[in-house]
């Protein structure tokens, strides 16, 4: 893998990280445990450099965005929230497909 997909997952895993720890402190419990996951996902994908961990990550952003849009249909503005969600949940996945891509044969 190059040093700019470990540099781009390293980044990845802190920001997920972050996000973990934001939604614990707001009590959100399904969205603590996803991003958990996720992480989960990143680290397989970085140090062990397997596809599984990608395919594990890219589960978890849907399910994700889906746990977003559930929380959101009480709130006024639910196609902001839809779009929010949806650009919030394909950002990470889509940034670290464009850097692996190029490895993707290569990883097991």
């Amino acid at each position: 893998m190059k040093r700019s997909s470990k540099i781009w997952l390293w980044f990845a895993l802190v920001l997920c990280a972050a996000t973990t720890v934001l939604n614990a402190t707001q009590g959100r419990i399904p969205s603590v445990i996803i991003a958990l996951v996720s992480l989960a996902g990143l680290a397989i994908l970085l140090f062990a450099q397997k596809k599984a961990g990608y395919i594990l990550m890219c589960c978890c952003y849907v399910l994700s965005f889906l746990v977003a849009v559930t929380g959101s249909l009480s709130s006024g503005n639910l196609l902001a929230s839809i779009v929010m969600s949806l650009i919030g949940s394909l950002l990470v996945p889509v940034i670290t497909w464009l850097f692996i891509r190029r490895d993707w044969a290569q990883l097991r």
